[in-house]
């Protein structure tokens, strides 16, 4: 393809183009990316899920057959979307191998690794310092204009080796457009590409891929912008497949629970950047004595972020609020068992229970099996956006977060997003202290699972079979 063709037939501006060069230049001297790493990719099983090979650097499992699931771990939110698809993949009977660009031990990877970790530290400054800071931030992470989608498919070009050995007869499914862009550069014959977020952007596409969105808004911004129609799908929203196959049944739970008084429990996943360590310690002070009321209960999902867990946790003991932590797989899978949203008894739970986990895989994995025994979720208007559980969306990491709120708010499901403290407790009290809101929103998961929502993942996989 011509790049004019690579770019939908669009072009980027002269200073942008020379821009693109210029940074291409820098980064591909400083980390040696004109030179390419020898690799031989083989499968070992992945660390979590049985059936789901983890494409590594190794010795290993040739990979001849089944469907290729790529992603990078950069934050949760690709993984997340990955998890959705290799679950799905597993329950359509098709076997999955993961392909994260992170997994490998070469200066691709590290050139990566530090792009994400230039990333998150500046996600954390934005969210934690707020003004000027935030807003610089914020407007980077919404001008990803067809420069950078320029600069991103010669990126591409030079990372074609992360799929030396790998059968491009095999369908690729991308949760990233550098996965995606990889694959179509190394020829891959079928390449499918899932769109994260709601807020269209260039860098997001993956030309010669078919490009699928969350929702109908996005689509028609995205063909505004001048992306053919053959190039675009509506799939839905990228849940796994044990929440989106039970959301009506867990919504109808929910609201049993409502109705028969239970303690409503409240999930607050930190995200991948870990940009919400201030704003949770805040939350947690102004519910101090609903907390020791047990008028609520609080499951915090700290992932694998030490430093983070360790500091609201001080401030839990600071004041006084009984509390307990979980920290292996096996005892989550036992905490979870115990407390299904179909019973109606349950183990005694402290107001507080921290989810903490030294391996990444678990770290983001947890919330997906949280949200399966909680009632509410609080979160940034990330991936966790388009779950089918009832939100209260607190302060965003970015600009393009906002449009993910827009579209839960839309459907019903979610709140407007509580960008102060004082804001989210409000939201808290409307949940706890009055149960119209909150049967109303799962009433709205219910008619929109019936509507096929949720069954993004589930559309994407057969559209890549």
């Amino acid at each position: 393809m011509s790049t004019e063709d690579k770019l939908f037939g669009l072009k980027p501006g002269f200073f942008s183009g020379v821009l693109t060069q210029s940074l291409k230049q820098l980064l591909f001297l400083r980390y040696g990316l004109y030179e390419s790493s020898q690799l031989k990719l083989r499968a070992l099983p992945h660390p979590i899920v049985s059936g789901v090979g983890f494409i590594q650097n190794s010795e290993g499992e040739r990979i001849e057959d089944g469907m290729i699931v790529g992603t990078v771990r950069m934050g949760y939110g690709h993984h997340r979307m990955a998890y959705s698809l290799y679950s799905w993949a597993m329950h359509m009977n098709q076997k999955p191998y993961l392909h994260d660009l992170l997994a490998f031990d070469c200066h691709e990877a590290v050139a990566i690794k530090d792009i994400d970790g230039f990333y998150s530290s500046m996600s954390r400054a934005s969210s934690e310092m707020g003004g000027v800071i935030e807003w610089t931030w914020g407007q980077l992470m919404s001008q990803g204009n067809i420069g950078s989608l320029q600069f991103s498919l010669e990126f591409a070009e030079r990372y074609v080796n992360l799929l030396h050995g790998i059968p491009s007869d095999l369908p690729y499914i991308s949760t990233y457009p550098l996965n995606g862009q990889i694959a179509v550069a190394a020829k891959f014959k079928k390449v499918v590409h899932l769109i994260p977020d709601n807020f269209p952007q260039y860098y997001l596409l993956v030309p010669g891929a078919l490009n699928l969105v969350q929702s109908p808004s996005a689509y028609m911004k995205f063909i505004e912008m001048g992306i053919p129609k053959e190039s675009l799908a509506i799939a839905g929203h990228w849940v796994s497949h044990k929440i989106a196959s039970n959301a009506i049944k867990h919504s109808e739970e929910r609201s049993s629970r409502a109705n028969r008084k239970a303690v409503k429990r409240i999930l607050l996943a930190i995200g991948g950047a870990g940009a919400q360590k201030n704003y949770t310690l805040g939350l947690i002070s102004s519910l101090e004595k609903r907390l020791k009321d047990e008028k609520l209960q609080l499951y915090i999902n700290t992932g694998d972020h030490k430093g983070i867990f360790a500091e609201i946790r001080e401030k839990v003991n600071e004041l006084g609020i009984p509390h307990t932590v979980v920290e292996t797989w096996s005892d989550l899978q036992k905490f979870c068992e115990e407390r299904t949203l179909d019973k109606t008894s349950e183990p005694v739970t402290p107001p507080i229970v921290f989810f903490h986990f030294a391996n990444y895989f678990e770290a983001f994995t947890a919330t997906d099996e949280l949200i399966c025994i909680s009632d509410i979720l609080m979160t940034k208007p990330s991936e966790l956006a388009f779950f089918p559980i009832p939100k209260i969306f607190i302060r965003r990491v970015g600009d393009h977060e906002a449009a993910s709120a827009f579209r839960s708010m839309e459907l019903g499901e979610g709140t407007v997003e509580c960008r102060e403290v004082e804001h989210a407790i409000e939201m808290v009290k409307l949940f706890v202290d009055s149960d119209e809101i909150f049967h109303r929103m799962n009433e709205c998961v219910i008619r929109n699972s019936k509507e096929g929502v949720y069954d993004g993942a589930k559309n994407a996989v057969s559209l890549a079979s």
